[in-house]
């Protein structure tokens, strides 16, 4: 390839990040859910802090995570959200943030709240404090030992949202605003026509 590129007397070509990229597809064991996926996912990696990337959420501009990436300290959670539409408030983790810019700090969380709902949380905390929770996410070893925690400590499959909102309530969590669109797949689409039997 090189050699193709000095006949063409293009410039050579400089690594690309994904050129690195690894993919590994990690067996499930335990509940299976976000929350063992990501416990499962550590196990695996035996790093310090990775990126939680959700597939049905998909980034067709491919700059949500270095967003996510170079806007807060490697040592703190972060997650990427977009700002906040009500229209798609019920298909999506409804953020309550702090602070003020591009980056804020995550004070709750509500899970796919209703109209009412989501038409109470607009009155009590303003439009400009609320985002809406996209599929990216970093974790930390002090959250994964919290998630392990509230895993063994429940019956049912912690959602890590929720998981994530409640240990907002004593640590930071950064929330990192993006305004390119990502594609979310698990919400359904209005103009998609529905087949019997699909």
């Amino acid at each position: 390839m090189a050699r193709y590129r000095s006949f063409t007397n293009q410039l050579p070509a400089q690594p690309r990040a994904a050129d690195h990229l690894q993919v590994d597809f990690i067996a499930q064991h335990g509940r299976y859910a976000d929350v063992t996926s990501v416990l499962n996912g550590s196990e695996h990696l035996r790093t310090g802090e990775f990126y939680v990337v959700f597939a049905d959420n998909v980034d067709p501009t491919h700059t949500a995570l270095s967003t996510l990436v170079a806007a807060t300290p490697s040592a703190i959670p972060a997650v990427l959200a977009t700002p906040f539409d009500a229209g798609a408030a019920s298909s999506h983790g409804v953020i309550v943030c702090t602070g003020e810019g591009p980056v804020q700090r995550m004070a709750g969380l509500v899970e796919k709240p209703d109209r009412d709902e989501t038409i109470r949380l607009e009155a009590e905390c303003g439009i400009a404090n609320l985002r809406l929770l996209q599929g990216r996410m970093r974790v930390t070893p002090r959250l994964l030992r919290y998630l392990a925690a509230v895993a063994q400590s429940t019956i049912s499959e912690p959602k890590f949202s929720l998981a994530l909102a409640s240990y907002a309530r004593s640590h930071r969590v950064d929330v990192v605003t993006n305004t390119q669109p990502l594609t979310d797949f698990g919400v359904p689409s209005p103009t998609r026509e529905l087949v019997p039997g699909h």
